[in-house]
């Protein structure tokens, strides 16, 4: 049994509803009490440090296009994030019973185990053999099946959170990671790096493969009683983790491949939590493959028909319409990382965007209401050949065609505490400075740039506004888009330059959350706000174009389910899609003629399924580099991925069955998260 010590000087009698009976211990996250519940049961409850979760010196997290952060720590965002805590199964769990704040630090309730954790008994008793190493890596990978399946991922999984007790190992902790990570508004990578995956390092997205890397150093450590990367320097264990080959020891048999699978660097080649349970209990490698991952979420029935709402509405009988249709022109998003899947303002990292072209349009009438020309599938192949080129001031390769939809058009650059904005020239293709701590974007038909202020609390302005700057004449208009403290981010131009959408946020607390959108009509150098309540459940995302360009869409969440939802111009609901799976994509999950949507398979992570977005109805899945590497639609029939593995990120063009068919970029790990700074991409057809 854990020994309890007494309470010290300065620890509370009380936790919310909890009596605190002694200590249980304390780690680098906050101290552990025993406390007892208002009927007499004993809990567990784990109290967090002050300030944990603050900007620390790891890889920045940072979503596009997505406001500045101040480095603060968000309790209540971590109490949003634990929530989904309780529903993890407790099948060789602590359960989790509650959460609550006690003078602003945050505090977990969960089920007592009344036992030592692996760590001491390996450190007091030595290694663990036979049917005893046996049992516990059924029961720790049982637990994190269950962690899995309810969308949670671990990030923190070693011996010291697996506690051996009467009724066999229970895993404690999970889960507590992420919502840290998640609260902050700052940057830092959380974890313990002898049991820490590659990816986890490097800073890219952590998903589940990262548990079972780190289940498998833990196991190594039972089984040898020692990490298997080594327990000495920082620096040399990182690089044993990045570059090396594990240390197992004597182990052998089909325990020794199980780890040595999970332990791979590449996190696609690792099984599943499900996969290695079943070989566990006897299933051969190939009867449980790898690379077939199951979503970090609830599984449900790829292919089941969504909620069905009727048909988006058509445009208005009045509006105005181009006699000819334009091909389809819209922005996407990419997140390139080494050191960070996502990235800051200041730090080092990239975050690389994509904007759909077409013919020039011309700016007519002056009504904001005008519906958009039809657009027109495009399914054509991509062209094979491509001009290279470097991005001015990098080292970024980018890869050009005549025929492709999309161009570079713009980047901003942050290195030594300074800020350069570029444009490029339609004409010239030449690169023009457009001011510092801006965002440009570049329209369609290159005649306008939108100028979003990056840092809003240096506008002097008691309100947030857009600059709409005309290339040919020099003109520049201020469209007020609402009064602070509501700011906007996330610009997406309309297909035919005369629209630009933009996402509205409130500050509640240290958290941003959408309450709405903005429509800018260029024509007439204004805004027209429209509230949608409850947007995205509250949580931080964006809107985008929905199909045709007649109305919007938004990421949807319902509990621990991702969707897409459907609304007009006027913020009414049309159409709800759930049980699709998450919308892993940077910008819009819509196809450009918006006939489909694709999100990550529910059912495995690393493919992507494709959605009609009439019916709801799969119609293709496809496998993708690692997860959350879907960017989004390059056309109608072709998708854009990252490719993160390796000290090269590339960005690349895919068909429908997965088929790489060229290169967009090649983004070094110098430009990702090193001396270069932040680089922030745009591109368009100019």
């Amino acid at each position: 049994m854990a020994d309890i010590a007494p309470l010290r000087t300065g620890d509370p009698p009380r936790v919310g509803d909890y009596e605190i009976a002694g200590r249980v211990g304390e780690g680098g996250q906050g101290s552990v009490f025993l406390g007892t519940s208002p009927t007499g049961e004993q809990v567990a409850i784990k109290l967090l440090r002050h300030g944990l979760g603050q900007a620390g010196s790891g890889p920045p997290t940072f979503a596009p296009s997505a406001p500045p952060t101040d480095g603060t720590f968000a309790p209540e965002r971590f109490l949003r994030e634990t929530q989904i805590l309780r529903r993890v199964a407790p099948f060789c769990t602590a359960q989790v019973i509650g959460t609550g704040t006690m003078d602003g630090r945050p505090y977990i309730v969960s089920e007592y185990i009344a036992g030592p954790t692996l760590q001491q008994v390996v450190d007091e008793e030595g290694p663990l053999h036979g049917a005893r190493l046996r049992r516990l890596a059924v029961g720790t990978m049982t637990a994190l099946t269950a962690i899995h399946r309810a969308g949670v991922v671990h990030r923190d999984f070693k011996p010291s959170n697996v506690l051996l007790g009467r009724d066999g190992p229970r895993v404690i902790d999970f889960g507590i990671a992420r919502a840290l990570d998640a609260s902050a508004t700052g940057s830092g990578v959380i974890g313990t790096p002898p049991y820490m995956a590659p990816e986890q390092i490097e800073g890219a997205q952590v998903e589940p493969p990262a548990d079972l890397f780190a289940w498998g150093s833990t196991m190594a450590f039972a089984a040898t009683g020692r990490p298997p990367f080594g327990m000495d320097s920082l620096p040399a264990v990182v690089n044993r983790i990045l570059h090396k080959e594990p240390e197992l020891g004597d182990l052998d048999g089909d325990l020794r491949d199980l780890i040595t699978d999970c332990l791979s660097k590449e996190p696609a080649l690792r099984p599943t939590a499900r996969d290695a349970l079943l070989r566990l209990l006897g299933a051969t490698r190939e009867q449980a493959p790898a690379g077939e991952l199951l979503s970090a979420g609830t599984a449900v029935a790829a292919g089941s028909p969504a909620t069905t709402r009727p048909p988006l509405p058509p445009s208005p009988p009045d509006a105005a319409t181009s006699p000819s249709p334009a091909p389809r022109r819209r922005r996407v998003a990419t997140q390139v990382a080494a050191g960070a899947v996502v990235v800051g303002l200041v730090s080092g990292g990239l975050v690389y965007l994509l904007a759909r072209l077409g013919p020039p349009a011309t700016v007519a009438g002056r009504s904001a209401t005008a519906a958009p020309s039809p657009i027109r599938e495009v399914t054509a192949a991509p062209s094979p050949v491509a001009t290279t080129f470097l991005l001015p001031s990098t080292k970024v390769k980018v890869h050009d065609a005549p025929s492709d939809p999309v161009r570079l058009t713009s980047f901003m650059h942050n290195a030594d505490g300074q800020s350069l904005t570029y444009a490029r020239d339609p004409k010239t293709g030449r690169f023009e400075e457009m001011g510092p701590f801006q965002e440009p974007v570049v329209s369609p038909d290159g005649r306008w740039v939108a100028i979003l202020p990056w840092l809003k609390s240096m506008t002097p302005q008691s309100y947030d506004f857009v600059r709409l700057l005309e290339r040919s004449t020099g003109r520049e208009f201020n469209v007020r888009l609402a009064d602070k403290p509501l700011e906007n981010f996330n610009p997406f131009w309309s297909s035919d330059s005369k629209r630009l959408l933009l996402t509205t946020l409130e500050t509640v607390g240290s958290a941003k959350r959408p309450i709405g959108f903005a429509v800018v009509d260029v024509a007439t150098a204004t805004a027209k706000l429209v509230p949608v309540p409850n947007a995205a459940g509250g949580r931080r995302t964006y809107f985008v174009w929905g199909p045709g360009e007649t109305g919007v869409a938004i990421s949807h969440f319902d509990g621990d389910e991702t969707g897409l939802r459907f609304l007009d111009l006027q913020g009414k609901i049309v159409r709800t899609f759930t049980d699709v799976g998450d919308i892993t994509a940077a910008e819009s999950s819509v196809s450009p003629a918006g006939r489909l949507f694709a999100t990550r398979c529910a059912d495995a992570i690393n493919r992507m399924c494709v959605w009609d977005s009439s019916t709801g109805r799969r119609t293709t899945s496809l496998p993708v580099p690692y997860p959350g590497s879907f960017v989004g639609w390059f056309n109608d029939a072709h998708l854009i991925v990252t490719d993160n593995r390796g000290t090269t990120r590339t960005i690349k063009l895919v068909d429908l069955k997965g088929k790489v068919l060229r290169t967009l970029a090649e983004v070094p790990l110098s430009e990702t998260n090193g001396k270069d700074g932040r680089l922030l991409y745009r591109y368009t057809r100019g």
